[in-house]
């Protein structure tokens, strides 16, 4: 267990240099700005603003740039054969790549809760300030929940990534279409795709779950059916995360160096 928390530690001391990352977060504290002006324009409440928050800065952008730091980090690996050179050290594959799937969760919830804290500053500055418990809570688990559903990117990236450019581009497809999925719920025949096996798909059961953690206007009511708990998300979370760490690690065992 030390040694996995020393290698979550180097994979992050390794991205000091990504000006991405440092840019990356301050997207996430900007982001809610524009929708706070929106939002104000509207009259709206506090859990108002921030569901628009999460809904283009978490189920929009956060897989996109999942996806990017995941193609930054699995793919410099081989360049000047820097697996080649750390598999020298008598560390496991498995560690590496559980090291790397960690350090991406940790920087989700880290994204999510900075734009919990800009919409909250914002909010504050305007004199629409809100009791924040309840949001720091789900903003922790809806980087988790983002982090997972962006797995399938990493088994990508790992599998068939060969390049920067054929990978950030797979990473924005796959980010735009999860959004679309959600989105699409909300619209006419929403309830068509919830009941549908769309509907357990992870990005879908993201959108239920958040459906349930605030209150719906009126327009909004027909989708309690389709409500998915925390604890039942928790548990299909853990699930999927664990097929796809899984088979994750059994390709990065294969990797040629």
């Amino acid at each position: 267990m030390r040694a996995l928390l020393d290698l979550v530690l180097c994979e992050f001391q390794k991205l000091k240099r990504r000006k991405f990352i440092t840019l990356t977060m301050g997207v996430a504290c900007l982001f809610p700005l524009p929708v706070l002006f929106l939002a104000l324009r509207q009259q709206q409440a506090f859990y108002m603003l921030f569901r628009m928050v999460f809904i283009f800065g978490e189920m929009l952008f956060l897989p996109c740039v999942l996806g990017v730091l995941s193609t930054i980090i699995f793919l410099t690996e081989d360049e000047n054969d820097v697996l080649k050179n750390i598999l020298t050290v008598p560390v496991s594959r498995t560690k590496i790549f559980l090291s790397k799937c960690i350090m991406l969760m940790i920087l989700a919830i880290i994204y999510c809760l900075l734009e919990l804290s800009a919409s909250i500053l914002f909010a504050f500055m305007i004199g629409n300030a809100t009791n924040a418990s309840s949001f720091i809570l789900f903003s922790i688990l809806s980087g988790v929940f983002i982090f997972t559903c962006s797995m399938p990117v990493v088994l990508f990236v790992i599998t068939f990534g060969k390049n920067f450019t054929v990978s950030n581009i797979a990473s924005f497809i796959y980010g735009v279409i999860c959004f679309a999925l959600a989105y699409l719920c909300t619209g006419p025949g929403g309830e068509v795709l919830l009941k549908s096996k769309i509907g357990v798909l992870p990005i879908v059961m993201v959108f239920r779950w958040y459906l349930g953690y605030f209150p719906l206007e009126e327009r909004l009511e027909k989708f309690n059916l389709y409500v998915v708990p925390t604890t039942l998300m928790l548990g299909y979370i853990l699930i999927f995360l664990a097929i796809t760490v899984f088979i994750g690690i059994l390709v990065y065992r294969k990797k040629e160096v």
